[in-house]
């Protein structure tokens, strides 16, 4: 396995490993192992532990949402982001052929709402409301308008901090942003970090010096240089 700076051991299993595998510059499998080799499980953003999300597929996203007290919303939300199959009739409803009309009625009329009036489960309409990129209506109003100076955040602050500035959660906001196609800001500060002129430093000078000009730590260096298999600097 790669070497891994304290503070990024100390991080394990509180963070997603997506995240900490970005921070530290290395395979998103390295941080799994590191993870597992110190027994702990996967961090998970809400509240969901190892039983609720073992419902997921096992019946209807509504029905689990009615189980654990949240929305289907948040379910299918959950599901999909872990790549498991809807259960049931899902699959055949989500060949609903929409027409614009009912296209309209996205983000501006609740999901539930919708499922009703076309005869389809909530899931399916969700699907479909996500793959547009509209937000969800909350609380019997339309989804939320983004001014332009909003949009201007998106890609420019980590979308933690554009939740908290905006008070809204963060998965709305990751949701706007992909809708736009907008890149993430944590990826792009990678893009940035590794141009071709820091790669070709590697291995040039002490993993440590190069860290401190870039700062970052020195485990993200070396693990970049070992990816590149980039031999360490010797004096």
């Amino acid at each position: 396995m790669v070497q891994l700076s304290r503070r990024a051991i100390q991080r394990l299993g509180k963070v997603t490993d997506t995240e900490l595998a970005a921070e530290e510059s290395v395979p998103v499998s390295e941080i799994r192992k590191h993870r597992r080799s110190h027994g702990l499980p996967p961090a998970v953003r809400g509240n969901w532990t190892p039983d609720s999300v073992a419902l997921l597929g096992t019946m209807s996203d509504s029905e689990v949402a009615k189980q654990l007290g949240i929305t289907a919303n948040a379910v299918f939300a959950r599901r999909t982001r872990m790549g498991i199959k809807p259960y049931g009739k899902s699959i055949q409803q989500k060949r609903h052929s929409w027409t614009k009309r009912e296209l309209t009625w996205l983000g501006k009329i609740s999901d539930s709402e919708i499922a009703r009036r076309l005869g389809i489960d909530q899931t399916t309409v969700a699907a479909k409301r996500a793959s547009l990129g509209i937000e969800a209506i909350q609380r019997g109003r339309s989804a939320r308008q983004w001014t332009k100076a909003e949009i201007a955040l998106l890609g420019q602050l980590p979308d933690a901090e554009i939740a908290r500035q905006l008070k809204i959660s963060r998965r709305k906001v990751i949701a706007k942003r992909q809708s736009l196609g907008i890149a993430n800001r944590l990826s792009t500060l990678q893009a940035k970090r590794w141009n071709a002129k820091n790669i070709a430093e590697l291995g040039t000078k002490p993993d440590e010096v190069i860290a401190k000009r870039l700062k970052v730590s020195i485990a993200a260096v070396a693990n970049k240089r070992r990816q590149l298999g980039v031999a360490a600097f010797r004096a």
